[in-house]
């Protein structure tokens, strides 16, 4: 491929992300209480552990909060072929809102086993009961995933007047294994960077 169709499919690609971001206010959360929000609506609260407002736990659940009054209901996380869930469904994300007021909250449920043993806030189980559920797939590798969700006219998280996506991230990188890249990738490059000047040193003499 030529150098300037290169650059010109690049800022083509460039565009239409530039251009769906324009239309859709999007907020971002995961496992963890991280969450970021729009600059043109309110912002969600970092998630915190509390009493489950919709009864679907007894032990405290992971809840984020937005002063808008979404529509209500369940999006049911799925991991199509993984043969650890049998194809079912390992996250929930529940809209609150049983009153209609300016005030939503977000549940984040994710499932945990023997072999997935709890690792974040979220990992406290499943409801047993939807709430009117939209099925998605998360993607990604496992361990590093999760979904994009645009809510349907009148679904789970919808805003009359506004189109506004999630960013839902189920699973992300431990810690001690970004930390294990990030000095591999180190040594690495000292690696290289050691045999270049070596092998400079020597040309010159």
């Amino acid at each position: 491929m030529k150098p300037t169709i290169k650059i010109l499919s690049v800022l083509g690609c460039a565009c239409v992300i530039t251009t769906s971001s324009a239309f859709a206010q999007l907020y971002t959360f995961d496992e963890f209480g991280n969450s970021s929000s729009p600059a043109t609506l309110p912002p969600m609260s970092p998630g915190v552990l509390q009493a489950d407002p919709s009864g679907g736990l007894t032990v405290p659940v992971l809840v984020y909060t937005v002063p808008l009054p979404l529509l209500m209901g369940d999006v049911v996380l799925t991991e199509p072929g993984n043969p650890s869930t049998g194809d079912q469904y390992s996250d929930v994300v529940r809209f609150w809102n049983p009153t209609g007021i300016n005030l939503t909250q977000i549940i984040f449920y994710s499932d945990f086993s023997a072999t997935d043993p709890a690792d974040s806030p979220a990992d406290t189980g499943l409801p047993q009961q939807l709430i009117n559920p939209v099925f998605i797939n998360e993607v990604g590798p496992e361990g590093n995933n999760g979904a994009l969700y645009t809510p349907p006219a009148g679904g789970a998280g919808s805003f009359p007047g506004a189109l506004i996506q999630y960013n839902i991230i189920s699973d992300v990188p431990e810690p001690d294994a970004l930390a294990l890249i990030i000095v591999g990738s180190g040594l690495l490059l000292f690696t290289l960077k050691h045999r270049h000047q070596a092998n400079t040193d020597s040309v010159s003499d």
